[in-house]
């Protein structure tokens, strides 16, 4: 899975309030793997500290390039090492089995950005506001339309290490070019009209900038 490309090293959880792990998927390892539930029911594959495996009770699923939606919620029963017969090739490395799964659609309530994993709270988890149903099938649009992304570290000749991004050839799309934008300049402004995305689109497909015609939406909406 992708989500274990150059993995951090693992800490303990030496607190009360974390007891989740979020992970990340592409588009077409949510639809793969994780939207519908294994008949193994097992998730992942990571270098986890069997201190932790008591600690962390739930598992949350990031979408990448979603803006930072939430989809699915797993239910931990345990942790075990990755075995050949469930498609494992790494059996030094855990994963968890479920006990059950739920679709939820949420934004992610903290800054960072999850490319890996990142332990967190399950209660802040769940209390985060839900996304109205035109919202999440904006969102899942965009995701598949994201191309995947390559993470690698090189070495520089100093000894330095520098993690950089490889994108897979793909023009961007008129919308991937807005939420890009949106993502980077506009974030915290509150965008419901759904409706006028198509609008939106064709006004950058037309050669407007994708700045500008989000700026000239929001001063509109200030009138």
């Amino acid at each position: 899975m992708e989500n274990q490309i150059n993995e951090e090293l693992d800490t303990k959880i030496t607190d009360d309030v974390t007891d989740a792990l979020v992970f990340s998927v592409t588009y077409t390892n949510y639809i793969n793997n994780i939207k519908n539930d294994k008949e193994n029911r097992t998730q992942g594959m990571w270098d986890i500290l069997p201190e932790n495996f008591n600690k962390l009770k739930y598992a949350y699923v990031y979408l990448k390039g979603s803006m930072k939606m939430i989809v699915k919620k797993f239910h931990i029963e345990k942790f075990e090492y990755a075995k050949k017969e469930k498609d494992y090739d790494k059996d030094w490395k855990v994963c968890f089995v479920f006990s059950k799964s739920e679709d939820v659609f949420f934004e992610y309530p903290y800054d960072s950005t999850v490319q890996g994993r990142q332990y967190r709270s399950s209660e802040r988890m769940d209390n985060s506001p839900r996304l109205e149903q035109g919202d999440i099938e904006v969102r899942l649009k965009q995701s598949e339309n994201t191309p995947d992304t390559d993470y690698s570290t090189k070495v520089t000749k100093t000894g330095e290490k520098k993690s950089g991004r490889k994108r897979k050839g793909h023009i961007l799309s008129p919308r991937d070019k807005l939420v890009l934008v949106y993502t980077e300049k506009f974030k915290h402004k509150n965008f419901k009209e759904f409706s006028k995305i198509q609008e939106l689109e064709k006004l950058v497909d037309e050669g407007q900038e994708p700045e500008t015609v989000l700026t000239n939406y929001f001063n509109s909406l200030k009138k």
